[in-house]
């Protein structure tokens, strides 16, 4: 579920390099990682939000829980990820694939409250 804070990260990262490239997990490794009610919205629904805005240069989707596969095939020169991540606790697979093709790893501020899981909650605990 897009959100501000996904657009926040996505308008920082987009000044760190020359081309955006948007890697989105698919549906099932989306259920893998969060749970049998995720996504909220369908693959073909995120790529097509991504796209549309102005910031995204292409975007693209892969099938696997973590990152390092589609790395391994992207060979970003920049690579970003929130905040609430560091070196110590991204996935190592993906931090060791990401050193190997000698990427920059760069973590951006996230905005508070501002998750997919936040807005969920606020929804179910409406009246």
């Amino acid at each position: 579920m897009l959100h501000v804070g996904h657009l926040a990260v996505l308008e920082t990262g987009r000044q760190l390099g020359n081309v955006l490239l948007v890697g989105v997990n698919d549906d099932e490794s989306i259920r893998e990682l969060k749970g049998p009610s995720r996504p909220i919205m369908p693959l073909s629904d995120r790529l097509r939000l991504l796209m549309a805005l102005a910031c995204v240069d292409f975007v693209t989707w892969f099938s696997d829980v973590q990152a390092h596969g589609f790395l391994k095939v992207a060979r970003p020169s920049v690579w970003f990820k929130g905040g609430d991540y560091t070196l110590d606790t991204m996935d190592q697979d993906e931090r060791a694939a990401l050193e190997n093709i000698g990427a920059q790893i760069t973590f951006l501020p996230v905005i508070p409250g501002q998750s997919t899981s936040a807005i969920i909650t606020k929804i179910k605990a409406l009246p």
